[in-house]
């Protein structure tokens, strides 16, 4: 396949719009928006929908999206629509579901039209996720040493501590994370091409971006990164099932695993524990108890911010400085907004059959990812991606927040059409 060059995009442009545009539109942006304004995902991923599926109505551009998935997702949106009759707060239940359902639709007309673009197309969102990419670290870098980041840069070297500093670029988190998961499909390509050396300073200026960051999503992101590399060089039908099988079954046994977790003090003399940490397995012990209470059906969609005693509070005592004796108290809501792990939060709110229904779409998107047929550099990619936001969803966000739904729906879009460049065997038609 010919070599992807930024000056793809400007023979692209003479072409009538297509859905393409759209994609390439929201993968320049995606990056910088995600950094300085993340909420604002939502509305990009909205506008990006409406765009393509105007440009795609005639063509009917969500039947390219697999039907098996496309039962599935329905699934999942049926439930999550049914359990507002059980919730603790209905109203917001039965919003979240209709919420829910919408972002799935617009995702799948995305997905669908990604699937459907000729090799033009292809070459300029490759050349939007690439430029978008670039686009992002620079606004980080920047965003690293302006505005408040000043103030607490200098307030960390006159005293030697860090953590105000690393306080004040949290704000990037979201951001970090967005442009780390858009940059595997990029370095796949771009390897593939043989631009083994912008690959090689993308990717170590990337790890460098995810390393300054604060957030453990991107620490998560790198070793998956790295595992991918070495697990799924030779995809084939046995890997993917067993991709699958894996994910899925962390869909079913987590809560069995947080179940026996120890009492906050106890967890409270881990050294080697960092507090952040330390707070999310309080909430994942709270979580776990409130599951076994409604382990079939759970609270009802979105009810996490709801549940009955979420917003007591638990006083642990932590030795501050370690080895030196003294105890402070500190206080821990027992569960802030959301269990910061999608797997407990799909057990809490939509119960044992809302889980089933996740573990059946992660069994089969295992085999979608790094089945037989793949390329070395899809499955890599793929499989890095679909472990990756799995990972990542366990460990941070709300999986119902909508601009991490966005993101996802959007990341799944942008390696679905950067595919065939992967697998130059798939190359589509002009």
């Amino acid at each position: 396949m010919t070599m992807l060059k930024f000056s793809d995009w400007r023979r692209a442009a003479a072409r009538p719009w297509d859905a393409s545009h759209g994609l390439a539109f929201a993968a320049l942006f995606a990056p910088g928006v995600g950094l300085w304004a993340p909420m604002g995902l939502s509305p990009l991923f909205a506008l990006t929908a409406l765009f393509v599926l105007v440009h795609g109505w005639r063509d009917k551009v969500w039947m390219a999206f697999p039907r098996s998935l496309s039962v599935i997702l329905a699934l999942i949106c049926g439930w999550a629509a049914l359990t507002s009759f059980w919730a603790v707060d209905p109203a917001r239940s039965m919003f979240s579901a209709a919420q829910l359902g919408l972002n799935t639709f617009a995702g799948v007309v995305l997905v669908g039209a990604a699937r459907r673009l000729d090799n033009q197309g292809i070459r300029r969102v490759g050349a939007a996720m690439l430029a978008g990419i670039v686009l992002g670290m620079v606004l980080f870098v920047v965003g690293l040493v302006s505005g408040r980041r000043i103030a607490a840069l200098l307030v960390s070297l006159e005293s030697g501590d860090s953590y105000p500093y690393r306080l004040a670029i949290q704000v990037f988190n979201r951001g970090v994370t967005v442009t780390g998961l858009m940059a595997v499909p990029v370095l796949a390509m771009l390897w593939v091409q043989g631009r083994r050396r912008a690959a090689s300073v993308a990717g170590l200026l990337g790890v460098a971006m995810m390393l300054a960051a604060k957030a453990l999503a991107t620490k998560v992101l790198l070793v998956i990164d790295v595992l991918a590399l070495v697990a799924f060089r030779r995809p084939s039908r046995s890997m993917g099932i067993g991709l699958g099988a894996f994910l899925a079954s962390l869909a079913i046994l987590v809560p069995l695993g947080t179940s026996m977790l120890p009492t906050p003090q106890v967890s409270a003399d881990w050294s080697f524990l960092p507090y952040s940490s330390h707070h999310r397995l309080t909430i994942w012990g709270f979580v776990t108890a409130r599951i076994q209470e409604r382990p079939v059906l759970g609270w009802g969609m979105d009810s996490a911010r709801a549940i009955p005693g979420g917003e007591d509070d638990q006083i642990v005592y932590f030795e501050y400085p370690r080895g030196s004796g003294n105890r402070l108290p500190v206080t821990e809501q027992k569960l802030p907004l959301h269990p910061h792990n999608a797997v407990l939060q799909w057990w809490l709110e939509l119960g044992g059959v809302g889980a089933l229904l996740f573990a059946v779409l992660l069994a089969r998107l295992g085999p979608l990812a790094v089945g037989a047929g793949r390329s070395t550099a899809l499955a890599v990619c793929a499989g890095a991606l679909v472990v990756g936001v799995t990972v990542i969803s366990s460990v941070s966000f709300g999986f119902w927040q909508s601009w991490w739904q966005c993101t996802m729906w959007l990341l799944a879009a942008w390696a679905t059409a950067l595919a065939p460049l992967l697998s130059p065997s798939q190359t589509r038609d002009e």
